[in-house]
């Protein structure tokens, strides 16, 4: 019997309720992991320039498309994607978010300043979870 986006909303609303940020089902030729942004996981990052940044009402957010292990930096570089204070364009990788063997990219969705980094790196983060922050360009 497939398995029906009906039944993937409902068990999404389990997890939610239960406090379980993770489950991950396996059937021959299907394998479907939801992943709850309980905000537990995601931490500010300890850059104090991050920290210390007010919020204002027109930041712009940029967000995972997928669910996964965020990194601020490629697996074979050192160096973050952004920092705070570092101009990016739209478009520009802000992070990559692990998923299994493969990585998907987070994007800038706009140009402007990065404000913060939100996620913290290995952090588990789900479909939409706030991943940098980016004061847009006057």
């Amino acid at each position: 019997m497939p398995i029906e986006i009906t039944d993937i909303a409902r068990l999404a609303q389990i997890l939610a309720k239960s406090g379980v940020d993770t489950i991950e089902i396996e059937e021959p030729g299907l394998t479907l992991k939801l992943v709850v942004d309980t905000g537990i996981r995601i931490a500010t990052s300890a850059t104090p320039a991050a920290t210390d940044a007010p919020i204002n009402d027109h930041s712009i957010i940029a967000k995972a498309d997928v669910a996964g292990h965020f990194l601020a930096a490629h697996p074979w570089q050192d160096k973050p994607f952004v920092v705070p204070g570092q101009r990016i364009e739209a478009g520009a990788i802000v992070g990559l978010v692990k998923v299994g063997l493969l990585y998907a990219p987070v994007v800038a969705p706009a140009a402007g300043t990065v404000d913060a980094v939100i996620a913290e790196t290995g952090a588990m983060v789900g479909y939409g979870t706030p991943i940098v922050r980016i004061r847009p360009l006057n």
